[in-house]
């Protein structure tokens, strides 16, 4: 036990030391979620998690604040000593020494060891584990053929299974979202690609429908196919299996409407 609780008596240090754990407990969650920039590129986010999870001890949420958005954070767990840590703090923040050694003992303890460790495995495991399997994708495409007298509403529904391959993992768009956030666990990377294949379609079924002004889309006649595959040449993937089906609601006049 640090010598700073020295200045509490029992009660406050049983309160100030839970209130420490659940400290430390939030942020290794915003750090597992996002990354280990993440408190020092979001330190009001970190702030605002604090605040919410511990209300009556906003003055050390606003120590932290103070610590991450100027840079001393960043500084302080380099160093290797949780003295040298304290020093660190009281000098560049002009906080007093019980605020210091409390700060210091909450950074000693966020990047402890076993932490560290538990966070350099971790790192890639979430794109690792992506690799490995099949994923399903279910797309829905809209889009509206307009002759400017009338309209005609173009539907196509399919579910898609590809497999990736490695190259899935150079993916620029993704590389962008690892180097900020290598924690991404393979839900959140076969979001990533959901929404990647889901914008590439909706943009050439929206082409495919209003290409042509004088004659409505054959919608049953996209060619869902060769899009998919094209999509996994250029994002390293494998089309395992795709069913669609395209529909319209027909020609709709312009000025029928609102008439009912």
């Amino acid at each position: 036990m640090r010598k700073y609780w020295s200045f509490l008596d029992p009660v406050q240090m049983m309160k100030k030391m839970k209130n420490n754990e659940r400290i430390i407990e939030e942020l290794k969650k915003l750090i597992d979620a996002n990354g280990l920039k993440y408190l020092t590129d979001k330190p009001y986010k970190a702030y605002t998690v604090l605040v919410n999870a511990l209300p009556d001890d906003t003055m050390m949420a606003a120590a932290i604040l103070m610590l991450l958005s100027s840079g001393v954070w960043d500084s302080a767990i380099l160093l290797k000593s949780w003295d040298d840590i304290s020093k660190k703090i009281q000098n560049d923040c002009c906080f007093n020494k019980k605020m210091s050694d409390c700060l210091a003992d909450i950074i000693v303890t966020l990047y402890s060891a076993d932490n560290q460790s538990e966070w350099k495995n971790k790192k890639n495991s979430g794109l690792k584990d992506f690799l490995k399997q099949g994923h399903s994708f279910r797309w829905e495409g809209f889009s509206v053929w307009d002759a400017g007298n009338g309209t005609v509403d173009c539907y196509y529904d399919a579910d898609i299974v590809l497999t990736p391959t490695k190259e899935a993992g150079t993916n620029e768009v993704l590389l962008k979202q690892l180097k900020k956030n290598p924690f991404m666990t393979k839900e959140a990377i076969h979001k990533l690609f959901d929404k990647e294949l889901e914008d590439y379609l909706n943009r050439e079924f929206e082409d495919y429908c209003t290409c042509d002004d004088y004659y409505k889309p054959v919608v049953e006649d996209f060619e869902l196919g060769s899009y998919i595959e094209s999509w996994c040449r250029e994002n390293g993937f494998e089309l395992v299996s795709y069913t669609g089906d395209g529909r319209d609601d027909g020609y709709e006049p312009k000025f029928t409407r609102g008439r009912y």
